[in-house]
């Protein structure tokens, strides 16, 4: 199952890639074990390697934008947060179509952005990867609008 995503992914290994994407399906160790054709004793070590290296991840991008830290999820690479700087939330997401990525929770300047397209074509991406399921109506939201939908949904799983 070697795509361009998982050897792109520079934080986890191809095989620690696969190992975390299963388990966010939901997997239990065993059936991953199953499905890698590794035994649940080997999943079980790497998935705590894997969680080590997503937290870093999460916290590195967190305190390089000086956030408040206020939940981490490993497990389902996200970490949660506040910017005191503007005043509004903030999601660090980990995946593995778009890396790491700070998403500032306020309402911006979409219009007058130049990166907006940028931001609908990574939010729909991470949608599509953590199986949020978006409308027609959301499609036609602003990224910022967009990106507090997708959260909304993922940070109440």
């Amino acid at each position: 199952m070697e795509d361009e995503g998982l050897s792109s992914f520079s934080h986890l290994a191809p095989r620690q890639t696969m190992i975390w994407l299963l388990r966010r399906q939901g997997l239990s160790q065993a059936e991953i074990g199953r499905r890698l054709g590794v035994q649940r004793q080997v999943v079980y070590e790497q998935l705590k390697t894997i969680e080590g290296k997503v937290r870093r991840a999460l916290m590195d991008a967190a305190q390089a934008n000086r956030l408040d830290i206020r939940r981490v999820d490993a497990v389902n690479g996200i970490l949660e947060a506040y910017s005191h700087a503007y005043d509004v939330p903030v999601i660090v997401s980990f995946s593995k179509i778009n890396g790491v990525q700070v998403w500032f929770l306020y309402e911006g300047r979409c219009d007058s952005c130049g990166q907006s397209q940028e931001c609908l074509r990574l939010l729909k991406a991470e949608a599509e990867e953590r199986g949020v399921e978006l409308t027609e109506e959301d499609l036609q939201l602003k990224p910022t609008e967009l990106g507090r939908r997708i959260f909304s949904i993922v940070t109440s799983r």
